[in-house]
């Protein structure tokens, strides 16, 4: 019972890199319809803006909320873009109560855009980590069975076009899962295929990259651990920069400094 209720703890703190945003000039979602579009670039810019000013959340979630009364035949892709606000906005919520149900109205509207589009790959990532989140808050045994229900929509997420940005995520978040629950249920086998998707999809993203090197370790891999590792800390344009410099790269040289003396 112990192990079990460190479930969430275990698994979450490396999925701090999802409150961040990538460095791109432009948004990277994008809309036939000019309006939408310039509404997307908005919504991005305010987004990036997040750390200085948390009151762009807000203004991001109305924005959206608005363009979707507006502009009804882009439903799918705004119900998602609520909920990535939404999500955001979440993370940086301090009052549990307050959180949970802003992790609840995220799937909501997750929920809906997969509901217009059963092959929505922002639906169906966003209703993913939203799950994580409410496992997070919840009890033990109902966590386990959230878990399980992210792990489905992250594969779905994969399985609708492996080479989006939402799948590449998919597969680093699954890495961190499979690496972060307790036994019996982790599996460094299940985290080294994953990681390894994610890496070859995506060489700058350090997540997926020290948790490769992770699960190489795990599996008594050292030298490929190592090179992984050292990788990850000579990442010259990491797609999340924020989450290198916080995270990951301190992650990579503390598993470093473990494995020091080990063949």
């Amino acid at each position: 019972m112990k192990n079990k209720s460190k479930l969430i703890q275990l698994f979450i703190f490396i999925l701090a890199i999802f409150i961040a945003v990538p460095i791109y000039a432009k948004s990277p979602d994008v809309s036939s319809d000019k309006d939408v579009q310039e509404i997307l670039e908005q919504g991005w810019q305010l987004l990036s803006v997040m750390h200085k000013d948390k009151t762009s959340l807000d203004k991001g979630i109305v924005l959206y909320k608005n363009a979707l009364e507006k502009y009804p035949q882009n439903k799918e892709l705004l119900s998602w873009k609520v909920a990535e606000m939404t999500f955001k906005k979440a993370d940086e919520e301090r009052d549990k109560d307050k959180r949970e149900q802003l992790y609840k109205e995220t799937l909501s509207y997750s929920q809906k855009a997969i509901q217009l589009d059963p092959q929505s790959s922002g639906g169906h990532y966003w209703a993913g980590l939203a799950y994580v989140r409410l496992a997070e808050l919840s009890g033990i045994f109902s966590g386990v069975g959230l878990v399980n229900k992210s792990k489905r929509e992250f594969e779905k997420t994969i399985s609708i076009n492996p080479d989006h940005r939402f799948a590449i995520l998919s597969n680093a978040v699954l890495a961190a899962i499979y690496l972060g629950l307790p036994w019996p249920m982790t599996d460094n086998k299940k985290a080294e295929k994953y990681a390894e998707e994610a890496v070859k999809k995506d060489p700058n993203l350090t997540l997926a990259s020290v948790n490769l090197g992770k699960a190489y370790v795990n599996l008594k891999k050292y030298n490929k651990g190592r090179d992984e590792l050292n990788r990850c800390l000579s990442t010259k344009n990491p797609t999340y920069y924020w989450d290198s410099e916080l995270y990951d790269w301190p992650g990579a040289r503390k598993l470093l400094k473990e494995i020091e003396n080990k063949k």
